[in-house]
């Protein structure tokens, strides 16, 4: 059972208020005594609670970064985003810490707030419970949403332009002259699927290219989601001429699945990722994709962590920063 204050007091024959002001650092503790007292903790394997240990300050000088989806899937995503997260947090004078839970309960989420372990959170999950939402609201707990948009006023976030990057992936398929277009989409993701799958319809329409929903397939959150959808695409008659991924994970997929059925990229078949990850210049050929501003991203969230602590209960902050096209090899 773990040693808890009452316990190292009990063996030292001190009081509660001493042991505590010893832990903390009190000056009007004597020298010997605060040695005596840490030097007991520390045999004792004593660790004291993150809110009573920066009490006196009000604050912990440390932010997390939460996920509830499994971690192996998005690991190239969240090591563009971190470095400007962690440069952004260390010109503040704090620590991020990455916390994790694959599953959709927020229980976890709400403890670690309530605890007092963190000064603010960064939400980047699959599945957002309103009910938590309203809790970390209503207590003025700083929090922001990375990488998807929040439909609640209340509520910050930092995106990408999710409609803006569909379209203009789109519309550079339909100038090279492709008019079978499939979209590999991702319905789980809510506003960022809603927003991307709007971006590719608009931009088909305004080049008079009628929709064949057959070319719209979706994939999940998971290894090789692209790779059964992309298979699926390739035997339908005809086949689509370019395929667009809702992520490089998946595009990664699709050319894999591709030069496996004995096809050229570009050449038979185009493929295009949304993200800008490093692995696209990995593949053969390399991918052409719609790059996120990742590190500004992490850099914000940070950013806006920050002026919520410094003046909580102010307007949300919702930004959707622009995109770029980057085009390589396979389209």
């Amino acid at each position: 059972m773990p040693t808890n204050i009452r316990d190292l007091a009990q063996e030292l024959q001190l009081s509660l208020a001493t042991v505590s002001k010893a832990l903390n650092g009190y000056e009007d503790v004597a020298a010997e005594t605060r040695d005596l007292v840490t030097r007991k903790a520390r045999e004792r394997g004593y660790a004291p609670r993150a809110a009573a240990r920066n009490l006196r300050r009000g604050r912990t000088d440390k932010i997390a970064l939460f996920l509830n989806t499994g971690i192996d899937y998005v690991v190239d995503y969240l090591g563009a985003i971190i470095p400007g997260a962690v440069r952004s947090a260390q010109g503040f004078g704090q620590s991020l810490l990455l916390y994790t839970q694959t599953d959709a309960d927020p229980e976890p989420l709400r403890q670690v707030c309530r605890a007092g372990e963190i000064d603010g959170i960064i939400l980047f999950a699959t599945h957002y419970d309103q009910e938590t939402i309203d809790e970390l609201l209503a207590s003025r707990f700083p929090f922001v949403v990375m990488g998807r948009v929040i439909e609640d006023e209340r509520v910050s976030y930092v995106a990408p332009d999710n409609y803006g990057g569909a379209y203009a992936a789109t519309t550079h398929l339909l100038e090279q002259g492709h008019r079978r277009i499939a979209f590999l989409s991702r319905p789980e993701l809510d506003t960022a699927h809603e927003a991307r799958s709007r971006g590719y319809r608009d931009a088909l329409q305004a080049a008079s290219v009628p929709l064949d929903e057959r070319l719209i397939v979706p994939t999940y959150i998971e290894p090789n989601s692209g790779r059964a959808p992309t298979q699926a695409l390739l035997a339908l008659e005809p086949r689509p001429t370019a395929i667009f991924a809702f992520h490089d994970q998946v595009a990664i997929d699709v050319i894999r699945e591709v030069t496996a059925a004995g096809l050229a990229i570009p050449q038979d078949v185009a493929v295009m990722g949304f993200d800008g990850l490093r692995a696209g210049w990995m593949t053969r050929p390399t991918l052409s994709t719609v790059r996120q501003p990742l590190e500004r991203i992490g850099e914000r969230v940070v950013e806006i962590i920050q002026g919520q602590i410094a003046a909580p209960g102010g307007p949300a902050v919702q930004e959707e920063l622009p995109v770029t096209l980057e085009l390589r090899e396979s389209a």
